[in-house]
């Protein structure tokens, strides 16, 4: 999906045939996009999610995003972040 000049989002795993939106269609916070898979190497559904400076995934280059607000799982249990940067190791979910 294109953000904005060489900003691009990408979304893994979604669920054959639930995506909602389509190219070229402006999209607000809250807007469901599709439904969360189980492909590739996993064990449950999961969501992949980056920013790229470019639409070829085996080329771009990663770009940091901040997230208004999620939770991070440390040390046993989930903690609240506000206008963090999670790092590529973290696990971190979101509650609606």
């Amino acid at each position: 999906m294109k953000c904005s000049d060489h900003v691009y989002a990408a979304f893994a795993h979604l669920q054959t045939g639930s995506i909602t939106v389509s190219a070229g269609q402006t999209v607000k916070k809250r807007d469901a996009l599709g439904k969360v898979g189980h492909s590739g190497n996993s064990t449950a559904p999961h969501l992949h999610f980056q920013l790229m400076d470019s639409s070829d995934l085996l080329s771009a280059r990663g770009i940091p995003c901040a997230f208004e607000q999620y939770e991070i799982f440390r040390d046993g249990k989930w903690k609240t972040v506000y206008n963090g940067v999670p790092s590529d190791k973290d696990r971190i979910r979101f509650k609606r």
